[in-house]
């Protein structure tokens, strides 16, 4: 550790012991630094870890903060649930820097151990819920973590060897009224690691992406900035806004959605069970929900709804869309169910690798503008690399989000300066970003990103299957679907059935092809042997 940053950590100790106020913590001056060796734009006023995040929320009180059926937790209730969990995971022998792996679907339950590891100092880890049996069993080995907090159970419950808690077994630790001490606080540097989210790859099995303290709140505060709801700005009465989440808060933009709401002094409601589109108007009715943060998939469901009419959704103001393209009939579509927001029904671009949002666009942004996803965010540089004569390559950005790696593999996510490779194709003009296509081989159903190579050597393990390619195919309500295209050996016939059930035992429910092609012959492959994907949407003769 540097001079510089002994002196910022210290500093930043002092201040929690003397109860420094939020006004001392967050600004929008943004100011030339030095992040892992390259310059860097940064904040000059920032929280220097998460554990003073949760201490900035303490100035909301008794108002409202969670909301998952008939329970409500205020802020202080939430904070005291915190320590209690933090105590029980002390007592079983988590310490600080342990990863602890989240493993389940968004609960109350889910978001106390979050913060539990992260007073504690520990890495939480944000385990994929959709994942099947294997990849759960690949991914943990992969992390080896010092406990599983899981609501898997029955055939699916997860290996011994892992230390697993029952997640659900918490609630009674969390709607206790039992007063703890506050765990002391840790001492953290904004360069340690905060979280380890998983990122779908390109090659293979999801991959491990670690974030810094310093990503983390450099990400939130670039959307506080964005959102006019910075907590030095706010004053303590300023009434909070009603959020839904119904986004997997194992997911990016999920947790950023529980960060702003957690900041602002706002109350997020929890959408129970599986995503239903009447469960869903029925929250923003009787919650009075201002904000619905979602995916493209998500919203035309419910936009669709058929007793949609019988719902009064007139309190919702705002629609921040992302995890896949929006289209301009969507959008038209959204403005007229909810003529509220007709001003916000924005666009958020970005990927895991670089730790968040890298561009935003309102409304009045994005109107005809086809393409175009809105503008840096404000320590946010982008590029284009190697622009072809209509100014469209690679989009590279570069942010103190930019996360620290892959865990356990040396692939380097951003290169020697800094600046990370998105693998979407774009231009810029002026101003705003245009994403027009992607360079890497993902596809993306429903907002959940999926990485084909992975799906092929899944369907490459059954002895029948000669070759595969996995390829994008669009759909109306997803954006995109899975279509396998499949070689047979000649003297093992198999039915398409028995592909789809080989999938399923191997692949998340997700991630299973939902189109299939059993082509006739060897696959068209360039000079090099490598398969031709591209033409393969255009030519398909599948299903």
């Amino acid at each position: 550790m540097s001079t510089a940053e002994v002196t910022s950590t210290t500093q930043n100790m002092d201040a929690q012991r003397r109860g420094a106020q939020p006004q001392q913590r967050w600004g929008r001056s943004v100011e030339a630094g030095v992040v892992a060796g390259h310059s860097s734009r940064v904040y000059a006023q920032r929280p220097r870890s998460l554990p003073e995040l949760l201490h900035d929320a303490r100035r909301w009180g008794t108002r409202a903060f969670l909301i998952e059926g008939e329970r409500r937790l205020s802020f202080v209730d939430f904070e005291a649930a915190v320590h209690r969990v933090a105590g029980h995971l002390l007592a079983r022998g988590i310490r600080q820097g342990d990863r602890v792996a989240l493993l389940g679907y968004n609960s109350v339950e889910w978001l106390a151990s979050f913060w539990a590891v992260q007073s504690l100092g520990g890495v939480a880890v944000l385990a994929n819920a959709w994942w099947s049996d294997d990849e759960t069993r690949a991914a943990l080995a992969l992390i080896e973590p010092a406990a599983v907090l899981t609501d898997r159970s029955g055939a699916h419950a997860i290996d011994e060897r892992f230390r697993p808690i029952d997640i659900r077994a918490l609630r009674a630790v969390v709607d206790s009224s039992e007063q703890v001490a506050q765990p002391p606080t840790p001492q953290v540097s904004e360069d340690d690691i905060a979280i380890i989210m998983f990122s779908s790859g390109t090659t293979g099995a999801a991959k491990g992406v670690m974030m810094s303290h310093r990503g983390v709140v450099a990400n939130i505060q670039n959307l506080l900035v964005l959102t006019g709801r910075l907590p030095s700005e706010l004053p303590v009465d300023k009434p909070g806004t009603v959020s839904l989440l119904s986004v997997p808060l194992f997911h990016l933009a999920g947790i950023q959605i529980s960060f702003s709401t957690l900041l602002s002094g706002g109350a997020l409601v929890f959408l129970e069970g599986r995503f239903d589109p009447g469960k869903v108007l029925g929250l923003i009715q009787r919650e009075k929900v201002r904000v619905w943060g979602s995916i493209p998939t998500m919203v035309s469901r419910v936009v669709d709804f058929e007793d949609f009419d019988s719902f009064d959704t007139s309190s919702l103001r705002s629609i921040p869309m992302g995890g896949a393209a929006i289209s301009a009939e969507l959008r038209a579509k959204v403005q007229r169910a909810f003529p509220a927001t007709k001003k916000s029904v924005g666009s958020l671009y970005g990927l895991t690798e670089a730790g968040g949002v890298l561009a935003a666009g309102s409304a009045d942004d994005v109107r005809g503008r086809p393409g175009c996803v809105g503008r840096a965010l404000p320590v946010v540089e982008l590029r284009i690399d190697a622009p072809d004569p209509g100014g469209v390559g690679e989009i590279f950005a570069r942010t103190p989000t930019v996360t620290m790696g892959y865990w356990r593999d040396a692939t380097p996510i951003a290169d020697a300066d800094g600046w990370v490779k998105t693998g979407d194709l774009g231009r810029i003009e002026g101003d705003y970003l245009y994403v027009v296509g992607r360079s890497k081989d993902i596809i993306i159903r429903g907002g959940e990103n999926i990485a084909c190579a992975h799906v092929e050597h899944a369907l490459l393990t059954h002895p029948s299957v000669l070759e595969a390619a996995v390829v994008p195919l669009a759909h109306a309500d997803l954006g995109e679907e899975v279509g396998a295209v499949v070689v047979l050996r000649d003297d093992m016939p198999v039915t398409v059935e028995q592909l789809r059930e080989h999938a399923l035992a191997n692949l998340g429910k997700f991630e299973v092809p939902s189109r299939w092609w059993l082509h006739d012959g060897p696959l068209p492959t360039n000079a090099t042997g490598k398969i031709l994907k591209r033409d393969l949407p255009k030519r398909w003769g599948g299903d």
